[in-house]
Order: structure tokens, then C-alpha cells, then sequence
């Protein structure tokens, strides 16, 4: 289950249907859900002494361009520009096809992105404490690498939020079984 309204899925959607990615390198703090929960479950069973503050943060942390960089792996036809023209160009979108996943966010992606999604520095030595006296740290990633992308986009894919790849790309997206609903206020 994800959200659909969430600002990261609605930029990569807006980024597909626009064929254009911004040359953003900001760090995003994305986590896996499992390494929150692995995080959060040890915290309420393993004494923290003195401890009040238990950030948890992606370790190596994902850039835009990391993200961006794996659509056209997995078959979407992307290119990337530097912010400007990506802006232009999504501003003539918009007005040309009046539909993009972007539009509700119009204003903000095209006030001063690279600027304005600078995620915090986090100091989550206190977390990580927490992690390594427990044997399951090991088996548990703490950041949104490719191969996880590649499972969020497939999952998004099979809720109808993203249409799938117009081309098999270099890595091949994973199969999944099951169903998939996304969650927001449009559903798209």
C-alpha cells in the first residue's frame, strides 16, 4: 500500500508523462517500510538509556538522480535536463495537455525545486545504537536502493498509478502476484 498523493510518486509519475527528468542531487530520507518497522519495534524492547530521540534515517542516502536514474533502467523513456528547461517544459506541458500528476503541486515544483526538497541532516547515532546490538539489523535495508525502486514502481504499476514501461529496460521489473491498491485522495 502506498500513497499516491505522496510528493515523490506524484514527481516520478509528472516526470514520466513529461518524458523529462530535473539534474537534481539532493538526498532523499527514504526508508523501507521494514527498516522503520525493524527501527521502531526495537526501540519499544530494547533499553534506551537516557535516549529520548531516535531518528531514523536512510543509510547510504537516495539523491533525485539516483531515482530518476533507475525509470529509464527499467524501461521508461526519460531524459534528463538541468531544472530550468525541465520547468519550462513541464509549465508548456501542463498548459498543452491540461493533465499532468504534477499539477496539484504546480507551485511548488516550479517555484525553486532543487532548493526547496533539501531533506534535513539527522543524527540518528542513537537508532543505530539501537540497531546493532540486534542480530536482525543485518538482514534489514535502510535505504530505497535500485532493486527496491524497482518493486515500488512495479507495485505502483499494478495499482494503476503508473502506466507500465513503453520498453524492456536493462533490468528487468520484478513480478509481482497479489493485489495493489493505491491509496489518496484521487487514487491517480
Amino acid at each position: 500500500m502506498t500513497n499516491t498523493d505522496d510528493f515523490i510518486w506524484r514527481l516520478v509519475k509528472g516526470c514520466i508523462q513529461l518524458q523529462l527528468v530535473p539534474d537534481i542531487s539532493n538526498t532523499i530520507n527514504m526508508v523501507p517500510v521494514d527498516a522503520v518497522a525493524l527501527c521502531t519495534s526495537l526501540s519499544a524492547i530494547i533499553p534506551a538509556q537516557n535516549i529520548t530521540v531516535l531518528h531514523i534515517a536512510a543509510r547510504p542516502r537516495v539523491t533525485f538522480n539516483d531515482l530518476f536514474g533507475s525509470l529509464s533502467l527499467y524501461g521508461y523513456d526519460i531524459q534528463k535536463c538541468d531544472y530550468v528547461q525541465w520547468r519550462q517544459r513541464l509549465e508548456h506541458h501542463v498548459l498543452d495537455v491540461q493533465d499532468n500528476a504534477l499539477f496539484p503541486l504546480l507551485h511548488f515544483v516550479l517555484d525553486d525545486l532543487p532548493r526547496s526538497t533539501k531533506a534535513p541532516e539527522l543524527d540518528d547515532s542513537n537508532t543505530q545504537r539501537i540497531l546493532d546490538s540486534s542480530e536482525a539489523s543485518s538482514e534489514v535495508k535502510q535505504t530505497v536502493d535500485q532493486e527496491t525502486t524497482g518493486l515500488y514502481i512495479s507495485w505502483l504499476i499494478n495499482a494503476g498509478f503508473l502506466d507500465a514501461p513503453p520498453r524492456t529496460g536493462s533490468i528487468a521489473l520484478p513480478v509481482l502476484t497479489g493485489s495493489a491498491r493505491a491509496v489518496g485522495r484521487s487514487g491517480q
